[in-house]
């Protein structure tokens, strides 16, 4: 067992508002110490398959989970470890259910201006592995503060993303867990270990650069 540090949500150029090529993803992941990360593009698992078949290609020491935020009726939720896309636009039980035996997030629950759950999340808190609690995107700190206590109240770990959609933003927000260094283990250790989060707000100017960039693909 050992220190791990974790970022959950990362988005490549397969995602329409992203534009990180996944072996930029690996490569400034590991300059900033990231041992395990999970690629989490809207609607599809094609950027964390890429990253992870290179990752065990070139032999890297970091550690890819396939992963996806996929949009639901009721806003959005991470799923880790399917690799099939699901199908969006379902209803949070429906979503579930097709991705059975994955590993659920709930990302920015409550930030009212970025797609989170809500007040829905009450509906599938029995199924749902962690909330983010920390999300660097997130432009009210109010609405991390949000779902950490509400992480408290239900029990749930609580972890932290960076969201990243752009390379200067990965590393801006991560979690420390106890565990050995593979994929079994840490989705393990989540639901049974102590977890640190670190992070920092990013404001505005991702925000900006990701309305751009439709623009600038």
């Amino acid at each position: 067992m050992e220190q791990i540090k974790l970022d959950f949500h990362i988005h490549s150029h397969y995602s329409p508002d992203g534009n990180m090529k996944p072996i930029l993803i690996l490569e400034k992941s590991m300059s900033v110490g990231l041992d395990v990360i999970a690629v989490t593009d809207h609607n599809t698992t094609k950027g964390a398959l890429e990253a992870r078949n290179l990752s065990e290609q070139m032999d890297l020491d970091i550690i890819v989970i396939v992963g996806q935020e996929v949009k639901t009726l009721s806003g959005e939720i991470i799923v880790l470890n399917v690799e099939e896309d699901i199908p969006k636009n379902l209803s949070l039980e429906d979503t579930i259910n097709y991705g059975k035996g994955g590993f659920f997030i709930a990302p920015h629950p409550f930030d009212k201006f970025r797609q989170g759950i809500g007040e829905d999340l009450d509906l599938i808190k029995s199924k749902i592995n962690a909330i983010e609690i920390f999300n660097s995107r997130t432009l009210l700190s109010n609405h991390n503060k949000l779902a950490g206590s509400y992480a408290r109240l239900n029990k749930l770990p609580g972890i932290a993303g960076s969201d990243s959609h752009f390379q200067e933003e990965i590393g801006s927000s991560y979690f420390m867990l106890k565990s050995k260094k593979n994929i079994n283990s840490v989705l393990k250790g989540i639901k049974e270990n102590e977890i640190s989060i670190y992070g920092r707000q990013t404001g505005f100017k991702p925000h900006i650069k990701t309305s751009l960039i439709h623009f600038l693909k």
